[in-house]
C-alpha cells in the first residue's frame, strides 16, 4: 500500500509541476505538458500492473463462487456454468477493460466494485464481470486494457482459457 501512496504522490506532484509551468506560458511549457503526459501515463500503468500483482490466480467468496484474477489461467467449467473474471481498475483515469469472448457465450453482468474509500479520485478499484459459458469445448476469454481516447491501442492483455465439459 505504501507503494501506491508513492506512486501517486508522484503523479501528483508531477501534475502540479506541469500546471505551474504550463501557467508561465513560455515556449517550453508544450515540452513541458507532453513529457508530463507521457509520466503520468506510464505512472497510472504503474499503478494498475502494482494491483494486479497483489492479486492471486483464484479467489473464493463466502458463497464458494471461484473468482478468477490472473492472466494465463486455465478455467475448467460444466456447460451451463458461469465463470467471474475480475481485474484491476482505476475509473478515475479513463482506462477501461473490453472483453472478448466466444459469440456462444453471455455476459451476466460487468460490475465495477466499490472500494473502502467510497470511489475516491486516484484509488483503484477492481471491474468484476460475470460470463455463461453456453458452449462446450476449449475456448479463450480475452480482455484488452485500454487508454483514454479513441483509435488508441491496448496497453495490456489478459487471457483466460477455458476448458467446458
Amino acid at each position: 500500500m505504501n507503494t501506491r501512496r508513492r506512486i501517486v504522490s508522484a503523479g501528483a506532484l508531477v501534475l502540479l509541476a506541469a500546471g505551474l509551468i504550463a501557467a508561465c506560458g513560455d515556449s517550453s511549457s508544450t515540452s513541458a505538458t507532453v513529457t508530463t503526459t507521457a509520466m503520468v501515463t506510464e505512472t497510472t500503468t504503474e499503478m494498475v500492473t502494482a494491483a494486479a500483482e497483489t492479486t492471486t490466480a483464484v479467489m473464493t467468496t463466502a458463497n464458494e463462487d471461484t473468482i478468477y484474477t490472473e492472466d494465463n489461467t486455465t478455467i475448467d467449467v460444466v456447460t451451463g456454468d458461469s465463470v467471474t473474471i475480475q481485474l484491476p481498475i482505476n475509473p478515475s483515469t479513463g482506462y477501461t477493460w473490453v472483453p472478448y469472448f466466444p459469440m456462444e457465450y453471455m455476459q451476466l453482468s460487468d460490475e465495477i466494485l466499490e472500494t473502502e474509500s467510497d470511489g475516491a479520485v486516484g484509488v483503484g478499484t477492481h471491474e468484476q464481470w460475470v460470463i455463461a459459458v453456453n458452449t462446450p469445448g476449449p475456448a479463450e476469454i480475452v480482455f484488452d486494457y485500454f487508454p483514454p481516447g479513441s483509435g488508441v491501442a491496448s496497453e495490456r492483455s489478459v487471457t483466460f482459457t477455458v476448458n467446458a465439459s
